[in-house]
């Protein structure tokens, strides 16, 4: 297995040292977190068996967009549960469509999953309220498990992503709940989706944490739109490619992985000298050789929900003995030995101090119609001398996600920034662990601009420039223009 753990993703968590103050046992959280993806003990999404994943969920991490796969509540401050009024079934849509990161009119297009799926007798019917005191009937879409019922609503899908609203009642009041940079709750969701057209090919994602956009309407309820990213790849020939181009390096530089593991000066040299030749041979690899699969018409989604985990609002954290002060001061060697002190019960994911948490197999049957009327693929397929360049762009009336293309010998330690046709960076997709993904709801995308940037100098020193010194957008794309390995503008006026 290829070691993803290097110098670019200790440069992410300094960078997010720089942006946030957070306390000592949240940084060895950080830690446990990135060993957590780059030891695949849990996934965050459908590509995570792309040994090149971490460079995409590592950028977005740096954006100030923390997959919170283990550790959603760094960005936290705590609040009070929100009460507000109870929609009906059918109705999430519309009153959160405006509150999350790929807003957009989804009420319109959506359907609903009663009608989709006939209940089998009267009985078995949604019920159109919900209340602390009623807890709902289960049906094809509402199930009970450990207090907690949760019943799934309306549907949207197009040919790269599935929208689904989810409802959460629980017999008693949820805890306090810790709210993030945008006043949302810090809900995790342990998910098994599987997809009946991967079922042969096996691609399907497996345990995945998600984390949905949503509000608590009172004590008792919580509601979010579920966003499943649907494009899968088939890695199996990029795969075995892969470990021959690892094989083919190590011989090379006549060394074992026991010699990047080695935690010595020479071992990190071993590791920075491997990583670069694997930069400059692997982004052409994955552009060769990983295949898209197409996403049919209809489907079948067997969802199955394993934890309902929310991070309190008032999380107690281990006390080391030291004061912050002394902490900072402190070795890295210094401080993971301190770190090492700490209780498991602390470092395991729930745990009692930071979480609230509902056990079950909540599991539902989806029929899924895609509708691919609105999705508009541009293929660029386009690179410049250095072999680097774009292979497509997708759109979709919320979203849009960008492709790199890299040829071989190319250096693919890329950082990809897109700004719309007013000079304002596209938002990350706060639902998406792949930065190359971006909302576009608010923002004029008549034409958008690309560049693909040197991943090092814009962590440490383009972006630094940008928030320090306050750049307008002017400032900023004359910044990127004049640094960029990669330019181009796309237009999608027909």
């Amino acid at each position: 297995m290829m070691i993803t753990f290097n110098d670019n993703e200790k440069k992410l968590k300094d960078d997010l040292n720089r942006d946030i103050a957070l306390p000592a046992v949240v940084h060895e959280r950080i830690n446990t977190a990135y060993r957590m993806i780059e030891e695949h003990t849990v996934k965050q999404k459908k590509k995570t068996r792309n040994p090149y994943h971490w460079m995409k969920t590592g950028a977005k991490v740096a954006g100030g967009l923390a997959a919170a796969v283990a550790v959603g509540f760094i960005f936290c401050a705590a609040n009070p549960v929100m009460a507000r009024e109870l929609p009906l079934i059918g109705g999430i849509f519309e009153q959160l469509q405006d509150k999350v990161s790929f807003f957009g009119n989804f009420s319109d297009k959506a359907t609903s999953l009663e009608e989709s799926a006939a209940p089998t007798s009267d009985t078995e019917k949604l019920p159109e309220t919900s209340s602390a005191d009623e807890t709902p009937r289960e049906t094809v879409f509402t199930k009970t498990q450990d207090g907690l019922t949760i019943t799934l609503s309306e549907i949207y899908a197009n040919d790269l992503t599935c929208y689904i609203t989810v409802k959460a009642v629980s017999e008693e009041p949820f805890p306090d709940t810790l709210m993030d940079q945008d006043g949302k709750p810090c809900i995790s969701l342990v998910t098994e989706p599987r997809y009946s057209f991967l079922e042969d090919t096996g691609m399907n994602p497996g345990m995945q944490y998600i984390n949905p956009e949503g509000e608590f309407t009172d004590d008792h309820t919580y509601i979010a739109i579920l966003r499943l990213d649907t494009q899968f790849e088939d890695t199996a020939e990029f795969e075995q490619k892969y470990q021959e181009m690892v094989d083919e390096i190590l011989a090379e530089m006549g060394i074992t992985m026991d010699d990047i593991n080695d935690e010595t000066e020479e071992g990190h040299a071993n590791l920075e000298e491997f990583n670069g030749r694997v930069l400059a041979r692997g982004g052409a690899l994955q552009s060769q050789y990983v295949k898209p699969i197409v996403t049919p018409e209809t489907y079948t989604l067997n969802l199955t929900f394993k934890e309902f985990i929310g991070y309190k609002a008032e999380p107690e954290f281990w006390d080391s003995g030291y004061t912050q002060e002394e902490l900072e001061a402190m070795s890295e060697a210094e401080f993971q030995e301190i770190m090492n002190q700490m209780p498991e019960e602390y470092s395991q994911n729930p745990n009692k101090y930071q979480n609230y948490w509902f056990k079950g197999d909540w599991s539902f049957e989806i029929p899924v119609t895609v509708d691919n009327s609105l999705t508009e693929t541009l293929e660029i397929n386009e690179t410049n001398e250095e072999g680097i360049g774009l292979a497509s762009i997708a759109r979709t009336p919320y979203e849009i996600t960008i492709t790199p293309l890299y040829k071989e010998g190319s250096d693919s330690d890329c950082f990809l920034v897109a700004l719309d046709a007013d000079g304002n960076m596209l938002p990350y997709n706060r639902s998406s662990s792949d930065s190359y993904n971006y909302a576009i709801q608010d923002k004029n995308i008549s034409f958008i601009d690309i560049y693909l940037l040197d991943y090092m100098q814009y962590m440490d020193e383009l972006k630094v420039q940008y928030y320090n010194e306050e750049l307008d957008n002017a400032e900023w794309k004359a910044l990127l223009d004049a640094n960029a390995r990669y330019h181009k503008t796309v237009s999608f006026d027909k």
